[in-house]
C-alpha cells in the first residue's frame, strides 16, 4: 500500500536530495540491523518522510556515516540516523506484520502468513507486542475494520480511508505531549490519502484480479451494473476515467491541505525544503502519472 509519500526529485536541489537519501539509508540499515534482511523488505519512502518529520520536530541527536551495501555496491554511501529512526522502523514492521496477518486472515495468502512469521519471529516480536501494546490494538482493530468494510463491497471511501488514517495518526505520534495532536491530524489525513491514491492506483489491476477495489464499487454503483462486470462487459470509456481523475483529485486535495494546515504550525527548521517538497508536490507523482496514463493528458500539477 506504500510508496506514495515521496520527493518530486526534479525540485529538489542537488543537497537537499543527498540529504533524503541520507535519511533513506539510514532506515534502511536500522531495518536490516533491527530485522534482517526481512526487515530491510519493508523500506518504503512513506517511513522516511516520517523520520524527517519526527527528526525536524524535536531535533534529536544524530549520528552518520558512510558503507556500501547490495543496492550501492561500487562507491560508500552516507547514512544518518537517531533515535526516529529506531522509532520508525519498529512501526514499519509492525504495520508490515500485521497486513500480511489480516492477509493471510481475509485470503488465506500463505506466502503472507509465511513473511510475518520470520518477520517477528523470537525476541523480536515478543518486545514489539510489549512495547507498543496500545498502538498494535488500534492497528489491528482498524484493519479489521477495512476488512468488515471490504468483504461487504462498501464504496464509501470516507469510512474506508478513515479507518487507515487512524492507524497512520497512531504510527505518526510517538509521544504523549504537546505535539501529539498536531502529528496525529498529520498521520490521519497522510494515511487517507494513501489509502485512496493507492485504490485510483490500482483499479485496472484489481478489475483484472478480480479483487476488491473501492473505486471499482463506486464505477458499478453509477453504472448500475454488478462488480464483476465492470472494465469486463462494461468498459470504461475515457470520459468516465477523466471524471473520476477530477472527483478523486478533488477528494485527494481535501486531505492534503489539513495535512499541510497542521504541518505550518509545527516549529520545524531543519529540511524544510524537503518536507515541503514532499508535502505540496512529492505526493502527487502518482496521481499524475496514473491519470495520464488514463487519458492520455497531462495535467497541471499545480495543487496550490
Amino acid at each position: 500500500m506504500f510508496g506514495y509519500v515521496t520527493v518530486n526529485k526534479p525540485e529538489l536541489k542537488i543537497r537537499e536530495f543527498e540529504e533524503y537519501q541520507s535519511w533513506y539509508c539510514g532506515l534502511c540499515r536500522e531495518l536490516s540491523q533491527r530485522y534482517g534482511k526481512p526487515g530491510q523488505i519493508t523500506l518504503s519512502y512513506d517511513m522516511t518522510f516520517l523520520v524527517l518529520l519526527l527528526t525536524g520536530l524535536y531535533e534529536p541527536e544524530k549520528f552518520s556515516g558512510s558503507r556500501r551495501c547490495i543496492a550501492h555496491p561500487a562507491s560508500k554511501h552516507t547514512y544518518v540516523q537517531n533515535e526516529y529512526t529506531d522509532y520508525v522502523a519498529d512501526m514499519n514492521v509492525i504495520l508490515t506484520y500485521y497486513k500480511c496477518i489480516d492477509d493471510w486472515d481475509d485470503e488465506h495468502m500463505f506466502t503472507r502468513k509465511l513473511y510475518a512469521d520470520v518477520l517477528l519471529a523470537g525476541k523480536n516480536g515478543r518486545r514489539l507486542k510489549e512495547e507498543y501494546s496500545q498502538k498494535i490494538r488500534s492497528i489491528v482493530d482498524n484493519l479489521k475494520a477495512i476488512s468488515e468494510l471490504e468483504e461487504a463491497g462498501s464504496d464509501d471511501m470516507d469510512a474506508l480511508s478513515g479507518h487507515f488514517g487512524n492507524i497512520m495518526a497512531e504510527i505518526c505520534a510517538p509521544k504523549h505531549d504537546e505535539w501529539e495532536s498536531y502529528l496525529r491530524t498529520i498521520g490521519y489525513y497522510l494515511g487517507k490519502f494513501v489509502y485512496i491514491m493507492d485504490a485510483y492506483d490500482d483499479i485496472e489491476k484489481d478489475i483484472g484480479a478480480g479483487n476488491y477495489n473501492p473505486f471499482v464499487c463506486r464505477l458499478a454503483h453509477e453504472l448500475g451494473v454488478e462488480v464483476q462486470s465492470v472494465g469486463v462487459d462494461n468498459p470504461i470509456d475515457q470520459g468516465k476515467w477523466q471524471e473520476l481523475a477530477e472527483w478523486t483529485k478533488d477528494v485527494l486535495m481535501m486531505m492534503v491541505a489539513p495535512l499541510a494546515k497542521e504541518y505550518e504550525m509545527l516549529p520545524i527548521i531543519e529540511n524544510v525544503g524537503i518536507l515541503r517538497n514532499i508535502i505540496y508536490s512529492g505526493i502527487w507523482e502518482a496521481y499524475y502519472a496514473t491519470t495520464n496514463r488514463r487519458c492520455g493528458c497531462a495535467e497541471d500539477k499545480n495543487t496550490d
